[in-house]
C-alpha cells in the first residue's frame, strides 16, 4: 500500500516514540491478561488468518488493522502510530456492539 500524504499533514518525528514491536509486545501482553482468543504469535504477520482473522502489521509508512480471509482484506483501518493500531485492535477483540455500552463517547463492555 503505497500512501501519499500532502504538505498540508506534518508529521512530528520524535525520538522518543516507542519502537513498532514495543506496541504489538504489549498488545499481545493485553490479549493474553484478558483471555482473548487471539494466537499472539501471528501479530504483525500480514494475511496470518488464511479462514478469516483480525490482523495488524506495518505496511510501508503506516499501519493496518483489517479483517481476512481467504486472501481478501477486509475493514480495514490505517494509522500513522503502532500505538493507535494496537488500542484499535485490542478494542475490536474485546468488545462488542450487543454487550449494551452504545452510548457515544463510551466503549462497549468487555465481552468475556
Amino acid at each position: 500500500m503505497k500512501m501519499e500524504w500532502s504538505e498540508v499533514y506534518e508529521f512530528v518525528q520524535t525520538p522518543l516514540e516507542p519502537v513498532p514491536d514495543w506496541a504489538l509486545r504489549e498488545l499481545a501482553q493485553e490479549l493474553q491478561r484478558l483471555k482473548i482468543d487471539v494466537d499472539v504469535r501471528l501479530l504483525g504477520v500480514p494475511d496470518a488468518f488464511p479462514d478469516g482473522g483480525w490482523c495488524i502489521h506495518q505496511e510501508d509508512d503506516v499501519w493496518l488493522v483489517y479483517h481476512s480471509e481467504r486472501g481478501r482484506r477486509s475493514g480495514p483501518a490505517i494509522f500513522t502510530s503502532s500505538f493507535d493500531a494496537a488500542n484499535f485492535y485490542l478494542w475490536c477483540r474485546a468488545s462488542h456492539p450487543k454487550n449494551g455500552n452504545g452510548d457515544v463517547g463510551r466503549l462497549p463492555k468487555f465481552k468475556g
